[in-house]
């Protein structure tokens, strides 16, 4: 890659971003006027009169003149066409009106004559930089055509300055439009915009933006909602790749192999990191599984959550990492992948663990379905019945001293006389049902039914 053009492109590109709440960062520009001409100051790169080679009155003159020319067009142009038949416009015929407004535009657009001497008047001298001005068009372009470019540009300016004035009442950019923190502090992906928890090691480029924009299916990330619609016209994911092996209702789960689909693999793990503050695992991705759980609707099928595991565990960790995405927390989806995550090694003949260390909201979960699990063993068992731990591990796949952590924390397990004894206490086991039967239909709805799973251990593959 060229450097000096690098460095442009970098330099291009703070500018665009970084730029002072009061101070429009091109050199000479006093952030008088607006390229729109119906504001009095600016403070972007985009919005700049001096950058689009005009002057602050020139711009003013130039919204009073499309002003005007918005009028004459709606004047000649009539009743249109409706926008439900532009489909069909080649089948209808045009009115007079219609053929005579054509017949303007295109002769305005045969004279290329754009950006004539009387535009530069008045204006600082360029700079070196090929980045501090719009490159002139003389004879490239019609001025009607530079019009509409301007326009275009006029809007979208506005929006930045917007967007950039909000994001920093909040306080989520410094005075000076800088990344405080050096890290994406909002995401917007699907119809979810939230805050991030922590940083994540994306490329330096998007680490500098107050806002990311990431596609819910592939998960590609992207530096605008501008380019996030264009990219979802276009993209033809509507579930995460790999292989469903789990389907109830609505619920899915896809297995997605790291060596395979690694490029969907590494975002997810980038965008897993935004709310984790102990994963490390980022690019090395082969050696890794992901099961990735999915709710569907009519427009395709919706992330909640994933976790991985390796695929040759030595001591047998059947999780090396869980998220449920915010917008999905608090809705019995983290225990569903953990019970998940039980049968898959329960289908494998083998007692399993999460790896550690776990993070706080892991622990929470964990511990809370190592107790239901092992209270609802116990109020399935006979009062006659001997306590055994092994017993439990097998029946559960839980690992055994998970199961001892959980009785202790449970104060139901006793040293006596040279052994651990299980206290079955009646109390607690009553409570925990009473509780069950109070909870939501939802929550209640969502468990995983073992009948539902298509999957086999890769060695019996």
């Amino acid at each position: 890659m060229d450097e000096t053009g690098s460095r442009l492109r970098k330099r291009k590109f703070a500018q665009s971003y970084h730029v002072d709440m009061k101070q429009c960062p091109i050199s000479g520009c006093d952030s008088r006027g607006h390229l729109m001409g119906r504001f009095e100051r600016h403070f972007t790169l985009a919005a700049c009169p001096i950058y689009h080679n005009l002057t602050p009155e020139r711009c003013k003159a130039n919204h009073e003149a499309n002003e005007r020319l918005r009028k004459d067009q709606a004047a000649e142009l009539g009743k249109a066409t409706p926008h439900h038949n532009t489909r069909n416009q080649s089948e209808v015929e045009p009115s007079p009106n219609q053929v005579k407004y054509r017949k303007k535009v295109q002769k305005s657009r045969e004279n290329h004559a754009a950006g004539s001497s009387e535009n530069r008047k008045n204006l600082p001298d360029r700079e070196d930089d090929p980045g501090m001005r719009e490159p002139f068009l003389n004879h490239i372009a019609s001025q009607y055509d530079l019009n509409l470019f301007r326009q275009a540009q006029a809007l979208a300016s506005e929006g930045l300055e917007s967007e950039l004035e909000r994001l920093h009442e909040s306080g989520l950019l410094a005075q000076d439009g800088s990344n405080p923190d050096r890290r994406i502090k909002v995401i917007e992906i699907g119809r979810y915009e939230m805050d991030t928890w922590y940083s994540s090691p994306y490329p330096e480029e998007y680490v500098q933006l107050p806002k990311l924009f990431i596609c819910e299916f592939c998960l590609k990330f992207m530096k605008s909602s501008t380019i996030l619609r264009r990219h979802m016209a276009k993209c033809v994911w509507r579930h995460p790749p790999g292989d469903e092996i789990y389907r109830k209702g609505t619920i899915s789960v896809f297995e997605v192999d790291g060596k395979k689909n690694k490029i969907y693999s590494q975002n997810l793990c980038l965008l897993a990191k935004l709310f984790l503050d102990h994963k490390t695992l980022y690019y090395d991705v082969e050696p890794f599984l992901f099961y990735v759980m999915t709710e569907a609707d009519l427009t395709g099928c919706h992330m909640v959550g994933y976790f991985s595991k390796e695929k040759n565990s030595f001591l047998n960790y059947n999780v090396s990492c869980i998220l449920t995405m915010p917008q999905h927390m608090r809705k019995g989806f983290g225990k569903m992948m953990i019970d998940f995550s039980y049968l898959l090694s329960r289908k494998e003949g083998k007692t399993g663990s999460p790896e550690r260390p776990l993070s706080d909201l892991g622990l929470l979960s964990y511990r809370s379905y190592w107790t239901d699990i092992i209270l609802r063993y116990l109020s399935t068992l006979a009062a006659s019945a001997d306590l055994v731990i092994r017993d439990i591990s097998q029946e559960t796949a839980v690992h055994p001293a998970d199961i001892v952590s959980t009785l202790q924390a449970l104060q139901m397990l006793k040293y006596w006389k040279g052994k651990h004894i299980i206290l079955k206490k009646q109390d607690i086991i009553d409570t925990w049902v009473q509780k069950q039967s109070k909870r939501p239909a939802e929550f209640a709805s969502r468990s995983i039914d073992p009948t539902c799973l298509k999957w086999l251990p890769s060695r019996q593959k």
